[in-house]
C-alpha cells in the first residue's frame, strides 16, 4: 500500500429517505464484523467507496427523525468532478443505503406481534444496507466461509493491505476495496500467502469475471428473486447461504428466508424456543407461518436485536458463537 491519498475536495447534499427510516440501526448492523474502511458513531457515518475509477470517502449524519428522515450525505473527493458523475454516485449510494425502499406495510402488520411488538418499538424503520458494492460484498462473504470471526477480519484486512489504499477525509483515515482488475493481475499464490488458504481460487475466479464486464449487478436489481438466485448460483464458489445474505442485504428481497446456517441455528433456537439446538426445519416453518412475505425482515430484526443488546451487556452463550 502507496501513500494516504487527501480527499481535500468534497460537496454536501441532503437525501430523504422513504419513511420509516432509522438511520442508525439501518446503516450500523452490529452483527456485522469491524472492517478498517467504515466507521459508525450514533447518528454519523464514514464509509470509503471507489465509484467508476475514483476513490471517494463519504460521511452520513441522521438530520431528521424515523418518520421524517433526513441525511445530509458529504462527499470527500479529490478533484472536481462532472454533474453526469455525481448523478450517478448520488443514485448509487441511493440504492446502497435502501433509501427508497417502502416497508410501512411489515409496521402495520406486526405492530402487535408478540415478539415483533417490542423491536418496531425499537428499530421501527431498520432495513438491509448494502453499503459496498455487490463486489465488494461477495470479498466478505469469500473471508466469512468455514471459519470464526477473527480470522474473517485477519484475511479482509490483509487483502487492504496488499490491494487496498488509504484515504484521509474528515480527520479519519479509512481503507479502501480496489478494482477487480487489481486482484485479475496477480498469481493466486500472492492470494494464498496472505492466509486465505482455499478462499484464493474463489477470488480470483470472480474478480476474473467482475473484470470482463460478466457480471451486471445493475441488472440483477432489476430481477425477480427466482431469476437473480439462477444468476448468483453462476458465481464460483458461492453457496446457498451466501445467496440468501445477497438476496436480502444486496438486493432487498425481504421475504428471502430458505436456508439458516449453523451458527444462526444455534442462535435463533436459543431466542425463539430457549431451546439449545432446534432443526433449521422448524425455524423456517416458524418465520414462514408467522411473517409471510416478509420472513427474512422479521429475522433480521430479531437478529440485530441481540447483537444491539451485546453492545452494552455481556450475554455469556452469545460470546461462545461469536468467537471475535
Amino acid at each position: 500500500m502507496g501513500k494516504v491519498i487527501n480527499l481535500n475536495k468534497k460537496f454536501s447534499i441532503t437525501l430523504k429517505p422513504t419513511s420509516p427510516y432509522n438511520f442508525d440501526a439501518t446503516i450500523h448492523k452490529p452483527s456485522h464484523f469491524p472492517s478498517s474502511d467504515n466507521k459508525w458513531e450514533k447518528g454519523k457515518y464514514w464509509i470509503t467507496m471507489v465509484w467508476k475509477g475514483k476513490y471517494l470517502g463519504l460521511k452520513l449524519e441522521n438530520k431528521g427523525t424515523v418518520n421524517k428522515p433526513k441525511i445530509k450525505l458529504t462527499v470527500y473527493l479529490k478533484e472536481v468532478l462532472s454533474k453526469e458523475y455525481r448523478k450517478s454516485l448520488i443514485s448509487e449510494i441511493e440504492w446502497r443505503f435502501n433509501l427508497k425502499s417502502d416497508i410501512s406495510e411489515f409496521n402495520k402488520k406486526f405492530k402487535k406481534d408478540e415478539l415483533l411488538a417490542p423491536l418496531l418499538k425499537r428499530w421501527r424503520g431498520m432495513k438491509p444496507v448494502a453499503a459496498n458494492s455487490f463486489y465488494e460484498t461477495l470479498i466478505i462473504y469469500i473471508v466469512l466461509q468455514n471459519t470464526v470471526i477473527r480470522r474473517s477480519v485477519q484475511m479482509l484486512e490483509n487483502l487492504f493491505d496488499k490491494f487496498g489504499k488509504k484515504v484521509k477525509f474528515d480527520n479519519k483515515v479509512l481503507s479502501t476495496f480496489w478494482e477487480p482488475k487489481t486482484i485479475n493481475k496477480v498469481s493466486e499464490q500472492v492470494l494464498r500467502d496472505l492466509k486465505l488458504g482455499y478462499r484464493a481460487k474463489f477470488l480470483k475466479k470472480i474478480s476474473f469475471r467482475f473484470s470482463r464486464g460478466e457480471i451486471n449487478e445493475f441488472k440483477m436489481r432489476g430481477m425477480g428473486k427466482k431469476e437473480l438466485k439462477k444468476e448468483a448460483l453462476k458465481l464460483y464458489g458461492i453457496g446457498p447461504a451466501s445467496i440468501e445474505y445477497l438476496l436480502f442485504e444486496d438486493f432487498y428481497h425481504y421475504e428471502a428466508l430458505e436456508t439458516i446456517p449453523p451458527w444462526e441455528q444455534k442462535i435463533m433456537s436459543r431466542l425463539l424456543f430457549n431451546k439449545r439446538l432446534v432443526s433449521t426445519e422448524k425455524i423456517l416453518n416458524f418465520f414462514r407461518t408467522k411473517y409471510p412475505n416478509w420472513e427474512k425482515l422479521a429475522f433480521h430484526y430479531i437478529w440485530e436485536d441481540i447483537f444491539w443488546k451485546r453492545k452494552t451487556k455481556h450475554i455469556d452463550w452469545l460470546e461462545k458463537e461469536i468467537r471475535l
